[in-house]
């Protein structure tokens, strides 16, 4: 492996051109997104939130729904209170919020938790969840702008020309800067360039040597054609790659991944084979396995911007190394022939996500 100096950039997508994320990137879910009595310490959060940044990850991915049902916004306040003690670090990060579901009305997602996820497709609805979370960062108190809004899943109730066209009346009513999408296939994706007159910044999709449904759904090539990046969600395999989760008890209370079928006590020890591949790949090159995993991914293509999630500074620090981490062909072929052998058990998520349409829309 080589390294070079310094993290690589790309620019965002569209009109968004001008400015510029870093390949490598922060996920915020895993801090707040768990039960209360699990949420990670404030101190403990800011220090891996900042390693990250002075590591050169400048994008951080949250989300407005990233708490438990009695405190949906936890996510939301837990970024005010770090740039309330770190107001000089505003500039320094490009901030995503995923948001788009009904967080407080009847049957949405403070009542039913993930039952109440469904996608708005009212504009005076929408216009309100961008308002509270604009409310909750303080961005018009002198708090963090929105600078990226992306609805978590894509409507289906209502047509794409419809949907991008109100995403896009938001966001040149000043309720934030640039639009993303997330958990899109290929025909929406090329509908919703068209529509936004090339208006999208970023795409979040899921993506790791885990899931590599992306490329076949054709998200990776129309962005790579339309040189749009790429944030890939859960790019260890929503931790199983790093080989940090050896079982099910490994999970604390509350974790979304205990109702997931990749996680399943049917599917666990068979899912767990792949990371014991990879990290014998990672003990043999002095890295590991998280490196390992997202140095494969930026190099699989340019358009890539991983966005790993970590509760510790020290893993903040290895997952930004791997964006100087340069995998020679040797590697990259070992890599792809373990994937070429290893069959994943289980689908995305659980039967319920997938049969909704919400994945891949």
């Amino acid at each position: 492996m080589t390294s070079s100096s310094s993290m690589p950039t790309l620019p965002l997508g569209g009109s968004a051109s001008s400015e510029h994320i870093s390949r490598m990137n922060l996920g915020l879910m895993g801090l707040t997104w768990t039960d209360p009595s699990h949420f990670t310490p404030d101190d403990e959060a800011f220090a891996t939130m900042r390693a990250s940044l002075d590591a050169g990850c400048r994008l951080w991915d949250a989300g407005q729904f990233y708490g438990p049902s009695v405190d949906p916004h936890a996510n939301l306040k837990l970024v005010k209170r770090y740039f309330d003690k770190y107001p000089e670090d505003k500039e320094r990060v490009v901030l995503c919020v995923k948001g788009g579901v009904d967080i407080f009305g009847k049957g949405g997602y403070a009542e039913k938790s993930m039952a109440g996820m469904a996608p708005v497709t009212n504009v005076d609805t929408l216009r309100e969840t961008l308002k509270q979370i604009r409310a909750e960062l303080g961005s018009d108190k002198g708090g963090k702008e929105l600078d990226l809004w992306e609805p978590a899943r894509f409507p289906k109730a209502i047509s794409v020309e419809e949907a991008i066209k109100m995403y896009i009346s938001l966001r040149d009513e000043g309720l934030f800067k640039h639009l993303s999408l997330s958990e899109v296939g290929g025909e929406t994706l090329k509908k919703a360039i068209e529509v936004s007159n090339n208006g999208i910044a970023t795409v979040e999709v899921e993506y790791s040597p885990f899931c590599m449904e992306a490329e076949s759904q054709g998200v990776v090539r129309i962005c790579e054609e339309n040189k749009i990046p790429i944030l890939a969600y859960s790019p260890v395999g929503k931790g199983l790659l790093t080989g940090s989760v050896r079982s099910r008890d490994d999970l604390p209370k509350g974790d979304p991944r205990l109702h997931q079928d990749s996680f399943s006590p049917e599917n666990f020890d068979h899912n767990i084979t792949l990371a014991d591949s990879i990290n014998r790949i990672a003990s043999e090159r002095g890295a590991t396995a998280a490196q390992i995993c997202l140095a494969w991914i930026l190099q699989r293509s340019p358009i890539f911007a991983p966005i790993p999630g970590t509760r510790k500074a020290a893993y903040a620090k290895e997952n930004a190394e791997a964006g100087k981490i340069t995998l020679d062909s040797k590697e990259v072929k070992q890599i792809d022939e373990i994937l070429s052998q290893f069959k994943r058990k289980g689908g995305r998520y659980n039967e319920h996500a997938r049969n909704s349409g919400s994945l891949w829309a």
